[in-house]
């Protein structure tokens, strides 16, 4: 972040916690949504959940073998016992599942139970590795198709779109500026704000992941999920506009307990969880204007590869 930015505005009443709850994998879909809803629901808490919408292609990620960090990466979550043996080999050894076009009747739940559902990606495999080199008809594409597919399971198009793994570039946010989002949630930052991109502000709003996420922290800077989610709080308690992302193959699997624990500890220190539409409603209800910052890269603790943040 440039060291030269003015602070971060400050929230009127400092109580809001934004979720936002990527789902990545078939068996993430399959299981690990029904998971979340339920404990979501015993903590009234609400989220915005973003779903990957076709193939499960998990087992290309082979290829960053070789990248810094992704190895160690994988060591350090368990990868094969955390995901599965099924979802580490799908789209190689064995084939791609789809993912929430397999599950509409879920992916309808979200909805009904009164959160938000939005587009994570068509191919989220496809997009995370190879963004760069993406042709721009293609970059289009595939945020198409992810909207289509979204549109046929809950016959409205998607009012917000999330990138995978926090990678974007100006072709991706021009194309969603035609889309009627309300806002997107495609980078890392500190707070809500505007896009500038080849100098033009763009009006499609971005919510940032403001604090670092399981995968990135455990077994590195946290031996235990409880001491990680202990820390995440303690940071999001200072942070005005805070926004956790959670995973449903992990906080949805073998980490809904230490989700369940949190959200509870969340409740008794005054923070309520809500989607991110409702994080930006109440920013722009302080009535100063959301601050326009120049998009770039950088790089996460925890992450192998960069991400997209303001500058």
């Amino acid at each position: 972040m440039a060291g030269d930015r003015p602070g971060v505005h400050p929230a009127p009443d400092g109580r809001l916690l934004g979720l936002r709850i990527d789902v990545d994998t078939h068996d993430g879909m399959r299981d690990g949504v029904p998971s979340l809803l339920a404990t979501l629901a015993r903590h009234k808490a609400r989220g915005t959940f973003y779903l990957s919408m076709g193939p499960d292609r998990s087992g290309l990620a082979v290829r960053n073998l070789l990248r810094p960090g992704f190895l160690a990466k994988m060591r350090r979550t368990r990868a094969a016992r955390l995901y599965g043996w099924r979802t580490v080999l799908s789209g190689t050894l064995l084939p791609a599942r789809p993912i929430a076009t397999a599950f509409p009747v879920i992916a309808r739940r979200i909805v009904e139970e009164g959160h938000e559902a939005g587009v994570h990606a068509w191919d989220h495999r496809r997009w995370q590795d190879s963004l760069p080199r993406l042709p721009a008809c293609e970059v289009v594409s595939q945020l198409d198709r992810g909207r289509e597919a979204f549109d046929r399971i809950f016959g409205t198009p998607p009012k917000t779109y999330a990138a995978p793994a926090w990678l974007t570039d100006e072709r991706a946010l021009a194309h969603q500026e035609k889309l009627g989002l309300t806002y997107a949630s495609d980078c890392r930052g500190e707070e809500p704000f505007l896009p500038v991109i080849a100098g033009r502000t763009l009006r499609t709003p971005q919510v940032p992941t403001t604090l670092p996420t399981l995968d990135e922290a455990l077994g590195g800077r946290f031996e235990s999920a409880g001491a990680y989610f202990d820390a995440v709080l303690a940071q999001a308690l200072l942070q005005p506009w805070p926004v956790l992302t959670i995973h449903a193959e992990t906080e949805g699997g073998p980490y809904a307990a230490d989700l369940d624990t949190f959200l509870g500890k969340a409740t008794r220190a005054g923070r309520r969880s809500v989607t991110l539409g409702e994080l930006l409603a109440a920013r722009l209800a302080t009535g100063t204007p959301l601050p326009a910052w120049q998009m770039g890269y950088g790089e996460i603790d925890g992450r192998h590869g960069r991400v997209s943040q303001p500058l």
